[in-house]
């Protein structure tokens, strides 16, 4: 007997056979919804966690923020006229002329952080046609990165980690943040020192060392997570700087979506960043995570190709590298879902391609650093600085729509410690067998033949578990 499974397989579904004892891991029902969002976004604004309320912030004359998180989150991407951000946005412009803020005075930001800049059309995918034709072209601006003029550098934390942001995070009356949290990686001080951070920031929490620490504690675990533990410091260097300039703390609004497809807004709360920040994380681990008992031998995931940095174009390898071992893999609570020394198994094509426009970095990446050496650890070394500042990537980051040049070491940087953790990667589905090899993955026509080898490899009694995502969900496992 065996068990026929759909999984996804690159941009298709593929049935698989798998042995009868193979566990599955489903999504939790998740299917909260708020009935009314508006009228629930308007008490949570109104009655703030830890913080005044808007009106009580800002009066005629007063500067105004509004950062928002860009169309790299969620995946699967939300339907336009349903958007959080956009139900979000709306109602806070409201608040705004409400308490006699003037429109001229208002700049809509979206918090790219290293990520490339969104085209209008795509902002208003998700923002919709009302505040699209409000705004002009000069209020509804990607945040830069290389922008030295928008560019503020606060300082060193205790512990030597860089705070520098847009400036007018500092130096605008009042910032809102706005939120879409459908894992716990987001969320948080990760909003604004991220979302609106540089190079000199964001390289201390993504790198070789950190993403997935020595002790396996994965980056979807906020209150164990070295990676979290210093976006928090960060954060509060900064919400102690704007102490003493006598500046308004940011005002955070954090939203979660449940487990439809495509997603529906469930829930909302405003306020403080870490205190709402507490609130989301509360709600996350009550509705996207389940129990799992014991670690498999085996391990197998759907390997789609999407992913928060595809989203808008196609997915090369580094990203299917990035998504595979940096996102599947390490998305658990506790310890991983794969024993170490076990054996990962990926599904998807492994086609060879990459867009030149909006991973300019990721072509030469791929061919220059990759012929170089194959180690993650070492790529990074190597490439990291270099590729952060050469000219011709920083040019495109900031005037073509291109990821910036650091962000293809960082993403590949994120697979060294899985990688180190498991025994082998298998890839079932391959359909380009230079592409895998060159990610060090060992290459099958299916992905019964993979299993067939792992078990040959580790045993025939070893035990196969398959993660069935989408939708999103986290094991919370215990050994």
């Amino acid at each position: 007997m065996t068990i026929l499974q759909a999984i996804l397989c690159g941009n298709d579904f593929i049935e698989v056979d798998f042995p009868e004892d193979t566990r599955i891991l489903n999504a939790p029902v998740h299917d909260d919804v708020l009935k009314d969002p508006k009228q629930s976004i308007l008490e949570a604004i109104r009655t703030p966690i830890d913080h005044k309320p808007l009106k009580e912030l800002i009066k005629k004359g007063s500067k105004v923020m509004i950062a928002f998180d860009d169309m790299a989150v969620p995946v699967p991407p939300m339907a336009p006229n349903i958007d959080n951000r956009r139900w979000v946005v709306e109602a806070v412009i409201d608040e705004l002329y409400a308490a006699g803020v003037q429109k001229k005075d208002i700049v809509l930001v979206c918090a790219i952080g290293l990520h490339r800049k969104w085209k209008r059309t795509e902002i208003a995918s998700f923002l919709g046609p009302r505040i699209m034709k409000e705004f002009s072209l000069a209020q509804i601006i990607n945040h830069d990165a290389e922008d030295k003029e928008h560019l503020v550098h606060l300082g060193l934390t205790e512990n030597g980690y860089d705070v520098e942001v847009n400036s007018r995070l500092v130096n605008s009356d009042l910032t809102i943040y706005v939120n879409i949290n459908w894992v716990p990686f987001n969320g948080g001080w990760k909003s604004t020192m991220i979302g609106l951070g540089t190079y000199k920031t964001i390289r201390h929490i993504h790198n070789n060392e950190i993403y997935w620490d020595e002790d396996g504690v994965s980056c979807m675990e906020p209150k164990r997570s070295l990676l979290h533990a210093r976006i928090r410091e960060m954060g509060r260097y900064f919400a102690d700087y704007m102490k003493t300039q006598g500046k308004n703390k940011v005002f955070q609004i954090e939203t979660c979506v449940n487990n439809q497809l495509p997603a529906d807004m469930c829930w909302v709360a405003a306020g403080d960043v870490e205190e709402v920040h507490k609130k989301t994380i509360e709600y996350l681990g009550a509705t996207k995570y389940i129990d799992v008992k014991g670690q498999a031998d085996i391990l197998v995931f759907g390997l789609p190709d999407f992913m928060p940095y595809s989203m808008g174009t196609y997915i090369n390898p580094i990203l299917l590298a990035r998504m595979g071992l940096g996102y599947l893999f390490s998305v658990y609570e506790g310890h991983p879902v794969v024993r170490e020394g076990g054996i990962l198994i990926l599904a998807n094509p492994c086609v060879d391609q990459c867009d030149p426009i909006h991973h300019p970095s990721y072509v030469e990446f791929w061919n220059e650093g990759f012929e170089r050496t194959r180690d993650a650890d070492e790529l990074y070394d190597l490439f990291a600085e270099d590729y952060a500042h050469r000219p011709e990537f920083i040019h495109k980051y900031r005037f073509g729509y291109g990821f910036h040049g650091v962000h293809p070491v960082q993403a590949y940087c994120t697979i060294s410690t899985p990688k180190k953790y498991l025994s082998k990667v298998f890839v079932g589905g391959c359909t380009n067998n230079t592409v895998a090899e060159k990610l060090e993955w060992i290459p099958f026509g299916s992905v019964e033949l993979a299993i067939r080898q792992a078990k040959r490899e580790l045993g025939q009694d070893s035990s196969v578990t398959f993660v069935n995502l989408p939708p999103f969900f986290i094991p919370r496992v215990e050994k």
